[in-house]
C-alpha cells in the first residue's frame, strides 16, 4: 500500500506510472514535488543531562540535517527548501517548528521556527520542572509546508531535587552580622 511520498519514490517507474495513470506533464509536477519533498533526520542531545535540578534553566541541543544526492549541481542545491507550491503566489520556503513540550501535561516548554537548507543546530532552552523526578518530554519537529514529514521523539528528563544549601549558608552567613 502506498501511505508515503517515499512509498511512491521506491515504486519502479513502470509500476509507479501504472498505478498513478497521469498524462505526462502531470507526471512531471509529481516528479517535482516528490523531488522537493524534504527527507530530515533530526538528532538531539540534553546538555548535562545528569545535572538538572528543579527549577534550573535547562538547555537542548537539536541538529536538523536534510538527506540529499551527492550529485546535486549548485543551481539544484540553492533550491533546497523551496517548496512545490504552484498554485502559491510567491516562492514559498518551507519552514520547520521545533518544540519541546509535556504531552502528559499538555505543557509547551519551549519553541523555534527554523528554516532549512541542508542542516540546521539550535539550542532550546526552557525552565527545568519545580519538582523533582523523571520527565517524559516530547520533542517535535513539524514541517509548516509538507504533510506527512513532522517527526517527535522521547525526550527523558530526570530533574533532581534542588540544592538548598545555598540558601541555608545564605541565612548562616546573614546570622554571624
Amino acid at each position: 500500500p502506498i501511505e508515503s511520498v517515499f512509498d511512491i519514490l521506491s515504486l519502479e517507474d513502470d509500476v509507479r506510472n501504472d498505478l498513478l495513470r497521469l498524462p505526462d506533464e502531470k507526471m512531471a509536477d509529481v516528479a517535482i514535488f516528490c523531488n522537493s519533498y524534504p527527507n530530515v533526520d533530526v538528532s538531539f542531545e540534553v546538555e548535562d543531562p545528569d545535572d538538572v535540578t528543579a527549577g534550573d534553566p535547562v538547555e537542548i541541543r537539536v541538529k536538523l540535517e536534510r538527506e540529499i544526492d551527492e550529485d546535486m549541481d549548485d543551481e539544484e542545491l540553492e533550491q533546497l527548501g523551496v517548496v512545490s507550491a504552484p498554485l502559491f503566489p510567491k516562492e514559498k520556503r518551507e519552514g520547520w517548528w521545533i518544540v519541546i513540550g509535556d504531552t502528559s501535561t499538555n505543557t509547551l516548554l519551549s519553541l523555534k521556527r527554523v528554516s532549512l537548507q541542508q542542516t540546521q543546530s539550535i539550542k532550546l532552552e526552557f525552565m527545568a520542572p519545580e519538582e523533582a523526578g523523571d520527565y517524559n518530554l516530547t520533542l517535535f519537529c513539524m514541517s509548516d509546508s509538507y504533510l506527512g514529514c513532522d517527526q517527535e521523539y522521547d525526550v527523558p528528563l530526570n530533574v533532581a531535587v534542588a540544592d538548598s544549601e545555598s540558601d541555608s549558608n545564605d541565612e548562616s552567613d546573614s546570622d554571624e552580622e
